[in-house]
């Protein structure tokens, strides 16, 4: 068990107040943890404003060792995550692998961070003058993150913020901490300097209410539900905001499609990591010819998925982060079944795992469509053409990632322009994604993009700079 304090200007603090942390599989009390009250949530930014930033080198440096650190510590980290977070090791293995390229590819943007040329002779009145600008941090900013990628979605907002010049206040779920400690543990002895990171746990209210409401932190960056996403924008309306919030992502099957492909796609969307990921695959329009072939293979490959134990390396369906989101998920499929949905996978709860689910024929108003499930659940649907499943995937209130399979270039062409979305895959996983490319949705799914390059953009201001004669 790991005992794990709060880290402000450079020093690890341990308060009486603490919560504890437990494996989702059985229960066990895995961490310990400090609960911070306002006033240390106060101190944490205090310390981000008298931070003395290092040079570009510096912190290009100091990713790279971190990242170091991180890939010599990589079971450690696995093992974390597995143990806080109910994540299969092998996909935890895969989230440790990524982050460390994450706080590669951070160093270095560090590295790459450069103004432009105002060809000021453009106008007469330019005539002469030598002009460009140079890009200035914005300053604190505060991080706000999930527990299902308790490390990767930490350092996509660490990394770009160091990176950038910018000191950060990072709250992680409270529900999955520890690994964010490590981090911060790596940091520390990669030298990063007191107060350019600093980890404030326990309540969010407390924590995050604090600054929010508090001008000097900049920039507030959030990873969460909708909900929790837009009241926090309300709240701060003169802070800059990016935001990465829910969906309910959607994919299209052509009848020209590859089916085999499109499968393979569908089950690693929907199920990897128990569906809980904001571009998990949700709902799937089928057209006519494909439809009864996809959901045949489809079902037998949900069933042939291997659930229970996250230890087990065998193990792609694990426990939901809580009981309790087991028993909403599973209301809302009986709910689905209710209103005239069938099932063809799954649906039963084993050892406290929800199998992998799939259903058919759903109502468009049932909340496994409507909402964000987090959970191994995706509804197939029939439609009559592509322009019926653009309307139903443009229908949703969200908009992150969506996904075609079709032989047609046409049709992925058409699809493309029409799909309301923040990215649209051709013949991939709606759940792909890599760490450096734009990332971020529209409508209800959010604003902002992170990604580790325009990232980094969104956290600089461009100072001009003037020479006259």
């Amino acid at each position: 068990m790991r005992t794990q304090g709060l880290y402000i200007g450079g020093a690890w603090q341990h308060p009486d107040a603490t919560f504890t942390v437990t494996d989702p599989w059985d229960g066990t009390v895995v961490g310990r943890v400090a609960s911070a009250e306002a006033h240390q949530a106060t101190a944490a930014v205090d310390a981000a404003v008298a931070a003395d930033c290092p040079a570009a080198h510096e912190r290009a440096r100091v990713l790279r060792r971190t990242a170091d650190l991180v890939e010599e510590r990589a079971e450690l980290f696995a093992q974390t995550i597995r143990a806080e977070a109910g994540k299969p090791i092998s996909a935890a293995r895969g989230e440790v692998g990524r982050a460390v390229d994450t706080l590669r590819l951070s160093a270095e943007e560090a590295r790459r961070l450069a103004g432009e040329a105002i060809p000021m002779d453009a106008v007469a009145a330019g005539e002469g003058l030598l002009a460009f600008t140079v890009p200035r941090p914005v300053g604190p900013v505060a991080a706000i993150t999930p527990f299902n990628f308790p490390l990767n979605l930490v350092t996509h907002k660490v990394g770009p913020a160091v990176a950038a010049g910018c000191p950060v206040l990072l709250k992680p779920s409270e529900r999955t901490p520890l690994t964010a400690g490590l981090l911060v543990e790596c940091f520390d002895e990669a030298g990063l300097p007191a107060g350019m990171l600093n980890l404030v746990t326990g309540d969010p209210g407390t924590v995050v209410g604090t600054w929010t409401d508090d001008p000097r932190v900049a920039v507030l960056t959030f990873t969460g539900s909708s909900s929790v996403g837009w009241s926090l924008k309300q709240r701060s309306p003169a802070k800059r905001h990016v935001l990465e919030l829910g969906s309910n992502t959607a994919m299209v099957v052509a009848d020209d499609a590859d089916l085999d492909a499109a499968v393979q796609a569908a089950v690693t969307g929907a199920f990897t990591y128990s569906g809980q990921a904001c571009i998990s695959l949700q709902r799937v329009y089928v057209t006519p010819g494909a439809a009864e072939p996809f959901l045949e293979r489809l079902a037998k490959a949900a069933e042939s998925l291997v659930a229970g134990d996250p230890k087990d390396e065998r193990t792609v369906v694990g426990p939901l982060i809580s009981a309790e989101a087991t028993q909403r998920v599973s209301s809302w499929v009986e709910a689905a079944l209710r209103s005239g949905a069938s099932l063809r996978a799954g649906g039963d709860i084993a050892d406290g795992v929800l199998r992998p689910t799939v259903l058919a024929d759903v109502p468009s108003d049932a909340s496994v469509m409507c909402e964000e499930v987090f959970g191994p659940v995706v509804s197939v649907n029939t439609v009559p053409d592509l322009d019926a499943a653009v309307r139903e995937v443009n229908a949703s209130r969200f908009g992150l990632n969506t996904a075609v399979f079709t032989a047609s270039t046409a049709t992925a062409l058409k699809y493309v322009r029409q799909a309301e979305a923040g990215a649209v895959l051709v013949n991939l996983a709606p759940s792909f994604r890599t760490d450096h490319m734009p990332y971020g949705g529209v409508k209800d799914s959010g604003e902002g993009r992170e990604g580790v390059p325009y990232a980094v953009r969104a956290l600089l201001d461009p100072k001009l700079v003037i020479l006259g004669g």
